[in-house]
């Protein structure tokens, strides 16, 4: 019976395992599909550092990051923040103060993907295989080339 189970705990485990994805494939912006917004770089950072908090129809922007450490993460702050990214710490420290509370944060790229879908206000980054119909790409990021300036 003890044997049976295990099986099945590992049958069970197996399927949540997370497939590694390849380090260097791109990064996808991603919105819902309704959201018509176009934005660049520079746009998404400002989205990300709540220093633009509402889209064009007067809508709060609910920006996603995924979990600090990941991949999917240290990507997306060395492409959007570039130059920046030694002070964000200390930026996130002086806007807690503010009452300003730094993205939610999802712990994978699925999550960030079906949160995006369903939330119509949100906006969010995931590797590009995770990409489906049910999210539309505002931004494409390459993991190995660095932003330009």
């Amino acid at each position: 019976m003890l044997k049976r189970d295990t099986i099945q705990l590992l049958a069970l485990l197996s399927l949540t395992v997370a497939i590694p994805v390849h380090a260097e494939e791109r990064l996808a912006v991603i919105v819902g599909t309704e959201r018509e917004a176009k934005l660049s770089r520079q746009d998404v950072a400002q989205i990300f550092l709540r220093k633009r908090r509402f889209w064009s129809d007067g809508a709060s922007i609910v920006p996603v990051n995924r979990n600090a450490g990941s991949a999917a993460r240290e990507t997306f702050t060395k492409q959007i923040f570039a130059k920046e990214i030694r002070f964000l710490p200390s930026y996130w420290n002086r806007q807690y103060f503010q009452g300003v509370l730094p993205p939610l944060t999802l712990a994978s790229d699925e999550a960030v993907r079906r949160f995006v879908a369903v939330e119509a206000d949100a906006i969010g980054y995931v590797h590009e295989s995770f990409v489906d119909d049910s999210v539309r790409v505002i931004l494409l990021l390459d993991a190995a080339t660095p932003p330009s300036p």
